[in-house]
């Protein structure tokens, strides 16, 4: 497939579900990456299938370095599956069983053998090469079918999921291993998943999805620290809605982990509570307070306020939401 003009990646589609229809629009050029993050059932899986040419769209296309490889277009033909250098790495992993590790990593790489010894090492599965699919535990599979899909002369990388069970630990590494091939490969990488933080980490832009539709996307920390919806905050972590002085149905989205102790009016809005509630959060407190005008809101902090004292705190630049 020769190299594109335009857009590496363009999709606009609709995918008609029993539940819910999925519809997503967008454009990714080469070296992009996109997260998709939403709850169960939003749709995200839908729009890699459709990518990836394993689902029938009820309307619209995906086209990869200008080619059809979904929807219909006129008479135009639909590049044919071998040609299309997509990579997916799906949920629930499957590996061919009759394979050792190395083998199935060895099956993507497709007469690159060379690769595949590099690749085992990067993934952490050296030692394992030999051993059998079956004998690997889900964090080694889930590994193994990463190694595949890189080793795999793509263009395009759709992944679900697909660090959901190995350790935490580890997860960085990998991660950097899929960012720097999609970068050396001139590629375009999209991840599904619903982990915020690794929906960020995987860089570049993030879509926040939900009953089907892409509410909204933008570069991932803008997303986050200014969503447009109540929705969208609700989702990306915000779990408080206090009125804004401004009215009309507007309202200050509190995230827990904005705020700081003390009036600190000149760098966010200062509100003052009695305190409900404080639990260990990790290494710090989640503190529920009650607002004078009835609101709770909840908010991380490093020292825990006592039960039924009054808190002042500071939440750095509330973004403001329409309620």
């Amino acid at each position: 497939m020769s190299a594109p003009v335009g857009p590496l990646l363009e999709v606009d589609i609709e995918v008609k579900r029993r539940a819910v229809t999925v519809q997503a629009r967008f454009e990714l050029a080469e070296g992009e990456r996109l997260a998709f993050f939403g709850p169960s059932g939003a749709g995200k899986t839908t729009i890699l299938e459709s990518i990836a040419g394993l689902t029938r769209l009820s309307r619209g296309t995906v086209r990869i370095c200008g080619a059809l490889v979904a929807g219909r277009a006129g008479r135009e033909a639909v590049l044919p599956p071998r040609r299309r250098q997509v990579a997916l790495v799906r949920q629930p992993t499957t590996l061919f069983p009759h394979l050792s590790a190395a083998q199935n990593v060895a099956y993507g790489a497709q007469g690159r053998p060379s690769s595949v010894a590099a690749l085992l090492d990067g993934l952490g599965l050296g030692p394992l090469g030999h051993a059998g699919a079956v004998a690997l535990s889900g964090g080694q599979r889930q590994r193994v079918a990463l190694g595949r899909a890189l080793a795999s002369p793509f263009r395009v990388l759709l992944l679900d999921e697909p660090l959901s069970a190995v350790d935490v630990a580890a997860r960085a590494g990998l991660r950097q291993l899929v960012l720097d091939t999609v970068q050396e490969r001139a590629a375009v990488g999209i991840l599904v998943t619903h982990d915020l933080s690794e929906a960020q980490s995987f860089g570049g832009r993030l879509g926040i999805i939900d009953g089907g539709q892409v509410l909204e996307m933008g570069q991932s920390h803008d997303v986050v620290l200014h969503p447009t919806c109540r929705r969208v905050a609700e989702l990306v972590g915000y779990g408080g809605f206090v009125p804004a002085p401004a009215g009309n149905g507007q309202l200050y989205a509190i995230h827990p982990d904005r705020a700081v102790p003390g009036a600190l009016a000149d760098r966010g809005v200062v509100f003052t509570g009695t305190v409900r509630s404080s639990v260990p959060y990790g290494p710090r407190y989640e503190s529920t307070l009650s607002l004078s005008t009835g609101e709770p809101i909840i908010v991380h902090l490093d020292e825990a306020p006592t039960a039924g004292t009054e808190c002042t705190l500071t939440v750095l630049d509330p973004p403001i939401v329409p309620s």
